[in-house]
């Protein structure tokens, strides 16, 4: 439940501190104190959307606290806590929530800085909140389905999270499929492309990712060829000759340096050092002939390999630049290739799978169909008695069930909720005939009934007796009371019979000062209350008669809370 709630610099909240109690707690007050401030305020502790639009005129940031004690939800919120790393050890939970000019946003929990969507998942087991916008689902035929899967047990949460699993898997295989068959002349034309590449790659023989080096190579001596003879034979001819050749004319450098060898020991090394060059270079003329003698033009050798140097350069020109990426590309179509030749992109293969899922969807649709018609029968009949203690009992409600065309997110089902407010009329859609305050007493006998399921502690009702008056006012501030005695409720309201139903209320009251607007609240006291009632059913002349009709008013449910009880 909600033990306290602590507003900073909230629209036209300076500071307020409220400390609400068990069962019902009405908050009246004029249009446009503040009542409204106080749920959007505690819509915000819930994970609500944050503006700082919000913050009080003047200020830098705003500041709302809330102090928890869940009574049912223990278990759960402990379970939260541990998984998030939030610190709960007494049984209570502080969430803040801060706003600033500068569009900072700041969520605590027991003083740990978390997430909002942390606090969105808290805050489904703290708070449930009912105003204009439950009007709008129950309205809503698409969302209608929901109202009755939130009646369902665990075990039909958990069919349904399976159905899930398999329709998000469904529904992966059907754009691929739908992918495959939109884009088939695409694939085919992508093969073909592929194929004549790998064909291509294929018939180039490809083995060795250098191969181009060592061809260019080849092809310098064979080009070059007739070049590379002269030039070796001119260079023997020149080593060779007998009288002026290189030979002759080293031999007689090497007995001039051996002479000058004898003449001086300095002169060793000088020696020493021709000598093995002459040597040197007979080596090289012998290496030279050996190599000449090995050398011979092959004419098909040339041209195979000018062929294969042209047929390389353009395989890197198409999907190079170098050989070694021509090596990468060729890999890479290979593996493409293959998904085509092993039913990688198979459409056959793509509907069996898609067939295989659907008829799973199908068998788990079929049994939360079944479920759900037991769900709706049930609530059906619950609905009824409801509506009669809310003086609609003449009124005919049914939920009826139509088969969709395709897989939804909630299986096959598409339901919608009939009504026949009067005797004599047919049953049709909500949103074609129910009133004001018909949505208003549809809304609460469904929230009377989902509050013994719903995991939150507290109810918050934000003037759902909009459009009634009367004993059917009354009648919902019984039924409020009713949900009050296993929930903490909490009601907002303009009426005078909601408030006298209620088991303690607050004025919400505001008011002008140095030109500034302030907003309070605060309990009242029996006689505040009486007076309150009593304004809130005769307006500002508070007559003794009008107080003994609020006393009246309130000794009426105390008399049917007695009789129930």
């Amino acid at each position: 439940m909600l033990v306290e709630l602590d507003i900073q610099n909230f629209a036209i909240i300076k500071s307020l501190k409220v400390r609400f109690q068990e069962n019902m707690t009405v908050l009246i007050g004029e249009t446009g104190a503040g009542k409204s401030i106080l749920i959007d305020a505690v819509s915000l502790l819930m994970g609500g959307r944050g503006q700082k639009e919000m913050i009080r005129t003047g200020e830098t940031k705003a500041v709302i606290t809330g102090l928890f004690e869940p009574i049912d939800q223990k278990e759960i919120i402990a379970d939260l806590c541990e998984k998030y790393g939030l610190p709960y050890d007494d049984g209570q939970l502080v969430v803040s929530r801060e706003l600033a000019n500068k569009g900072r946003n700041v969520v605590r929990i027991n003083g740990q800085l978390t997430t909002i969507n942390v606090l969105r998942e808290l805050g489904n087991y703290l708070v449930d909140i009912h105003g204009q916008n439950d009007q709008q689902v129950l309205m809503d035929q698409d969302r209608q389905i929901d109202l009755v899967d939130d009646y369902a047990p665990a075990e039909f949460k958990a069919d349904l999270a399976a159905y899930l699993t398999d329709y998000e898997e469904w529904k992966k295989v059907s754009s691929q499929l739908k992918s495959l068959r939109q884009n088939a002349q695409e694939l085919a034309q992508k093969q073909d492309i592929l194929q004549f590449q790998n064909d291509e790659l294929e018939a180039a023989n490809l083995e060795d990712p250098h191969e181009d080096e060592s061809l260019e190579e080849e092809y310098s001596e064979l080009s070059n060829f007739q070049k590379i003879a002269d030039t070796a034979s001119y260079f023997m001819q020149m080593y060779d000759d007998d009288e002026h050749g290189i030979a002759t004319l080293l031999s007689d450098a090497q007995d001039a340096a051996a002479d000058l060898a004898s003449y001086g020991s300095k002169f060793k090394n000088f020696s020493t050092t021709v000598e093995e060059g002459v040597y040197a270079l007979s080596d090289a003329r012998s290496e030279l002939s050996d190599l000449m003698d090995q050398l011979d033009f092959d004419e098909e050798r040339f041209q195979y390999v000018s062929h294969r140097i042209d047929t390389l350069n353009t395989l890197k020109k198409k999907y190079g630049p170098t050989l070694p990426d021509v090596f990468k590309f060729y890999e890479k179509v290979q593996t493409e290739l293959g998904q085509f030749e092993t039913g990688g992109l198979d459409e056959e293969k793509l509907q069996q799978e898609l067939s295989k899922i659907e008829d799973r969807l199908q068998k788990k649709a079929r049994k939360l169909h079944l479920t759900r018609e037991e769900i709706a029968h049930s609530l059906e009949s619950q609905i009824k008695e409801e509506l009669a203690d809310l003086y609609m009992e003449k009124a005919r409600f049914s939920i009826n069930f139509e088969e969709t065309t395709t897989f939804t997110s909630k299986g096959t089902d598409k339901i919608t909720f009939l009504i026949a407010p009067n005797p004599g009329e047919d049953l049709m859609p909500l949103v074609k005939i129910v009133s004001g305050g018909e949505q208003s007493r549809l809304i609460l006998a469904l929230k009377s009934i989902f509050s013994k399921v719903e995991p939150v502690g507290t109810m918050i009702f934000d003037e759902i007796d909009t459009g009634v008056s009367g004993r059917v006012s009354a009648a919902i501030g019984r039924k409020m009371h009713s949900i009050g005695k296993n929930k903490q409720v909490i009601a907002i309201t303009h009426s005078p019979q909601v408030a006298a139903a209620g088991d303690q209320r607050y004025l919400v009251a505001k008011e002008v000062k140095d030109g500034a607007t302030f907003t309070q609240v605060g309990p009242l006291s029996k006689e505040e209350t009486i007076t309150a009632i009593a304004q809130m059913m005769a307006g500002s002349n508070v007559t003794d008669a009008a107080k003994q009709n609020a006393v009246d008013l309130m000794k009426s449910f105390k008399d049917d809370t007695d009789t129930q009880n």
